[in-house]
């Protein structure tokens, strides 16, 4: 009996010893793979993350550009203001930036007008007072352009229109070259109601920027002068 007693002692040592060391190695194994996930989730947390193309904002200088701009008409600008603003637009012009070519499309409002070399403002087919209370905007399609310059406010605009193409597509860094050949206008009111206006010609304009919220262009054969333009729509 007490043979058999100890025999079964001995058995209860022995499990006991192996579920001691079956324990430890538990505790080990779960120590190990908490150390791997935190030095995982530290790799990644100091790893760069690379946002998709269309994520990138736009430059600072340009950002920096909008927010001067931001709810501003050319008749709205100090004197001492300017020399800034031509600093920023030489700044950004002077980046060369991918053109998002998608993001022409919409309506753009004028917010500054920088004259060209012989202070020639924007190219008018038809010249009218610049009133303070008016805004121009040009409104770009696929394949099309709208010019809408106002004389009573939204009352009342002259509007003039024609096909818009792009000369050479396969170029996607600023500055763009583009042609616009006007075929139509007219003075219009709010319900699209236009008195036709006999307006005809080319206009040749770059685009030196493109954002998603700002623009930046220069009329290349009616004067030279630049213009920043902030999307509406």
């Amino acid at each position: 009996l007490a043979s058999a007693l100890g025999g079964r002692g001995v058995v209860r040592d022995r499990v006991g010893r192996e579920q001691s060391t079956l324990m430890r190695e538990l505790r080990v194994s779960r120590a190990a793979v908490s150390r791997a996930a935190a030095l995982s989730l530290f790799s990644l947390a100091l790893s760069p993350c690379k946002l998709p193309a269309h994520a990138h904002s736009d430059e600072p200088a340009a950002l920096h550009l909008l927010q001067l701009c931001e709810g501003r008409r050319p008749s709205s600008w100090r004197g001492a203001e300017r020399p800034g603003v031509d600093a920023l637009i030489d700044e950004v012009v002077a980046l060369q930036a991918p053109w998002k070519g998608d993001a022409l499309r919409g309506k753009w409002r004028l917010a500054y007008l920088q004259p060209g070399p012989d202070g020639a403002g924007v190219d008018r087919r038809i010249p009218f007072p610049e009133l303070p209370w008016n805004d121009s905007f040009q409104i770009f399609g696929t394949d099309s352009v709208t010019n809408v310059g106002e004389l009573a406010g939204p009352l009342l605009s002259v509007q003039v229109r024609g096909s818009l193409i792009e000369e050479d597509p396969s170029d996607l860094q600023a500055p763009k070259r583009f042609r616009a050949l006007i075929n139509e206008g007219g003075l219009c009111i709010p319900s699209s109601l236009c008195v036709p206006l006999p307006i005809r010609g080319e206009g040749i304009f770059d685009g030196l920027y493109l954002g998603s919220r700002l623009r930046i262009g220069q009329n290349i054969n009616g004067g030279g002068a630049r213009i920043v333009q902030v999307r509406v729509d």
